[in-house]
């Protein structure tokens, strides 16, 4: 009679809430020495003293195949079939992190899939360690998420076999459930604001600093050209004021080129050969024979009746002669 079922519970998915859980693993939990000593005739009340003092969680382990006392309490719920508000208290309990878990197991064996949905996915956002005895008997470390996920995802878990539970997109289909807000989607979102003010900021800052680049630019330019133009008005203003002077006047009338300033030479001597006018005939007697005797004889010293071109012409002509020299040295060393 310890065994049996309470009279008042339901029946779940129209069998024995024992049933659940296999015959083999209720038989060796039937076997435990916890069971005997703590769960004889617990009440719901009682059952939560034993709950706090869980250390793990687990279910078969060791060569014996002994079943932990988390899988003793589980079944006990089983047996006297809580309400469902102490159940839920049990998972909303922060303090206590296995009797959290104690409840989310238990709501997962005989719970909706709506409640299961509703109710285990919050504790994807625990992250607290927990122990977990494997088979071999040793404890592994897990946390409080991994072992809700395992809840929702696998079939077998803890040596119990899991109802079926349909897909959460199924559900959201039919409309038996809203689409999951994820905890990761607000702090996401509060992240892309912050990128987003953080970047306008920048793009702002980069606009200002544009802006006072492009003002100061402008300066820059408006008193170069004022600088600029005050030397170039200077220059025109001497350029007019040489020009008005009678010296530039002539200067500027006087030719250029040495071959027209020959020309102009023998066009003003020619007409004076030919017929004899009086002032070559002076010239001839003094200066222009000292002249063509210079040019005959020795060139460095013209005298006093000298043209003023013709020291010009010598010297283009020794520049030439230079340039000849330079030419056969260049040829000579090439062809060396």
């Amino acid at each position: 009679m310890a065994n049996a079922t309470d009279p008042l519970a339901k029946t779940v998915r129209g069998m024995d809430p024992q049933n659940i859980m296999e015959r083999i693993t209720r038989d060796k939990v039937y076997a435990m020495t916890y069971w005997k000593e703590k769960c004889f005739a617990v009440s719901a009340e009682a059952l939560v003293d034993l709950a706090v003092d869980l250390r793990a969680v687990g279910g078969i382990y060791g060569g014996n195949n002994r079943a932990t006392e988390f899988l003793c309490l589980t079944l006990k719920l089983l047996q006297i079939q809580p309400e469902k508000e102490i159940i839920l208290e049990f998972i909303k309990n922060e303090d206590h992190k296995y009797v959290r878990l104690l409840g989310a197991f238990y709501l997962r064996l005989v719970g909706k899939p709506t409640d299961v949905y509703q109710y285990l996915e919050p504790l994807l956002n625990d992250y607290r360690k927990v122990r977990y005895r494997s088979r071999d008997g040793k404890y592994v470390l897990t946390h409080v998420d991994e072992f809700v996920n395992n809840l929702l995802t696998k079939d077998m878990f803890c040596d119990v076999a899991l109802p079926r539970v349909p897909h959460r997109q199924a559900l959201e289909a039919a409309g038996s459930l809203e689409p999951r807000v994820s905890a990761l989607e607000t702090d996401v979102k509060d992240l892309e604001e912050q990128l987003e003010n953080a970047v306008e900021e920048a793009i702002g800052r980069e606009m200002r600093m544009d802006v006072d680049g492009d003002d100061d630019e402008l300066d820059t330019t408006a008193t170069r050209d004022a600088a600029g133009k005050r030397p170039r008005e200077e220059d025109e203003e001497g350029e007019l004021a040489n020009a008005s002077t009678p010296a530039a006047k002539v200067n500027r009338r006087q030719p250029v080129d040495l071959h027209d300033e020959g020309n102009a030479r023998h066009r003003s001597r020619s007409p004076q050969r030919r017929g004899g006018g009086g002032d070559y005939g002076e010239r001839r007697g003094g200066g222009v024979r000292g002249l063509s005797r210079d040019r005959g004889g020795n060139r460095g010293d013209r005298g006093e009746h000298a043209r003023p071109g013709d020291h010009r012409a010598d010297y283009f002509r020794e520049s030439e002669k230079k340039e000849k020299k330079e030419k056969k040295e260049k040829k000579e060393k090439k062809e060396k």
